[in-house]
C-alpha cells in the first residue's frame, strides 16, 4: 500500500473517532405498562411534555444522573446514576419492581424497539413478536443457571458502590475497587456489564470479567459480558478462562 494512501486511511479513522467521541451517547427510556414521565439528566429536563418513550442525545462524561418524574404523582420519582457508553447507545425500560414500587433497569435494543411486555417473573428484560416463547426461554434460563450464588445484589445497594468505584480518581485504583466488589458480592450478568463500562481499558475490563465469573447469578447470560470486550484476543482470552474454571 502506497504511503499517501495509508495516511489517507488512517486520517479517515482519526475522523470517524472524533466524532463518535463528540456526539455523545443516546439514552432512551421505555415505560413497559405505558406510564407518562419526564426525564431529567444531569438536573435539565429533557421532553417538553410527559411521555411514554423518550429518548435524550449527546450526552457526555463516564457517568450521569437520571431523574424520572412521573405525571401520576401517586409514583414515587427514581434517581439514579447510569455509567456512559461514548459514542453508544443507552436503552432502560421502566417497570414495576417486586414490592410495586416502579424501578428503572437496564434493557436491550431489541426490547426497547418491540415495545412489547414481559412477564413479571421473566428474569430478563427479552420481548418481541412470540412474547410466549420468549418468556419461556427466560424461565429456562433462570433455572439452569449454574452460578456461585443465588441472590444477585439489591440495586440500591450496588448504584451505591459502582458510583464509589466511579468517583476514584485512577483507572487502577478503580479497577482495585471493582474487583473487591465483583469478587465479594453475587452480581448478574446486567451488573457486571455495567462495572465494566466503568473502567477505560480493555485489560482492566477483561480482568473483572474474569473475577466475576465464579460470582455470577446468571452465567448462562455471560455473552452480555464478552460483548462488551472490544478485541477478538480479550473475548478468546476470557473464553478460554471460563473453560478452565467450569
Amino acid at each position: 500500500m502506497k504511503p499517501y494512501v495509508r495516511t489517507l486511511f488512517v486520517l479517515i479513522a482519526m475522523v470517524l473517532s472524533v466524532k463518535a467521541m463528540t456526539q455523545g451517547s443516546s439514552f432512551t427510556v421505555f415505560s413497559e405498562k405505558g406510564e407518562n414521565f419526564t426525564v431529567f439528566v444531569n438536573g435539565d429536563q429533557k421532553n417538553s411534555k410527559p411521555g411514554d418513550h423518550v429518548t435524550v442525545d449527546g450526552i457526555f462524561g463516564p457517568n450521569f444522573k437520571v431523574r424520572i418524574v412521573f405525571r401520576d404523582a401517586a409514583i414515587h420519582e427514581i434517581n439514579k446514576t447510569i455509567f456512559n457508553k461514548p459514542g453508544g447507545e443507552i436503552y432502560y425500560v421502566l417497570r414495576p419492581g417486586k414490592k410495586g414500587e416502579f424501578v428503572l433497569e437496564h434493557a436491550d435494543s431489541d426490547y426497547i424497539h418491540t415495545g412489547n411486555t414481559v412477564k413479571e417473573e421473566s428474569s430478563g428484560t427479552n420481548s418481541g413478536a412470540g412474547a410466549k416463547s420468549s418468556a419461556g426461554k427466560d424461565e429456562s434460563t433462570v433455572k439452569k443457571s449454574t452460578g456461585g450464588c443465588k441472590t444477585p445484589m439489591a440495586e440500591g445497594d450496588f448504584q451505591a458502590s459502582t458510583a464509589m468505584i466511579s468517583n476514584a480518581p485512577f483507572d487502577p485504583i478503580k479497577l482495585s475497587n471493582a474487583k473487591k466488589m465483583v469478587e465479594t458480592h453475587c452480581l448478574s450478568c446486567r451488573q457486571i456489564v455495567q462495572v465494566m463500562y466503568i473502567l477505560s481499558y480493555e485489560a482492566s475490563r477483561l480482568s473483572i470479567a474474569k473475577a466475576a465469573y465464579l460470582h455470577c447469578y446468571d452465567p448462562s447470560n455471560y455473552e452480555e459480558v464478552k460483548n462488551v470486550l472490544n478485541s477478538t484476543k480479550s473475548k478468546d482470552d476470557l473464553d478460554k478462562y471460563i473453560d478452565s474454571v467450569k
